[in-house]
């Protein structure tokens, strides 16, 4: 603490310093919602995104591996 003395404090005076900081606490809470809301529609995207990419991978891996065994039938088939 510092060795000061206190100074008398208008009641009006920290009623507006108290509404001001209330108000610009409540401005900031909102913005910082809004940026999470954000945020959180980015990654539900991205998630939509990569469930369709996963499933489109397993597609191709599907159709490889049943490629792989049709030549393997054909290489077998010839005397491979």
């Amino acid at each position: 603490m510092t060795d000061q003395p206190k100074k008398q404090v208008s009641p009006m005076a920290a009623a507006v310093e108290a509404t001001a900081l209330n108000e610009y606490f409540r401005n900031r809470n909102l913005m910082l919602a809004d940026a999470l809301e954000r945020k959180q529609q980015e990654m539900d995207a991205m998630q939509v995104e990569i469930d369709r990419l996963t499933k489109v991978n397993g597609q191709l891996q599907d159709a490889a591996a049943k490629d792989a065994a049709k030549a393997e039938k054909k290489d077998a088939k010839n005397g491979g």
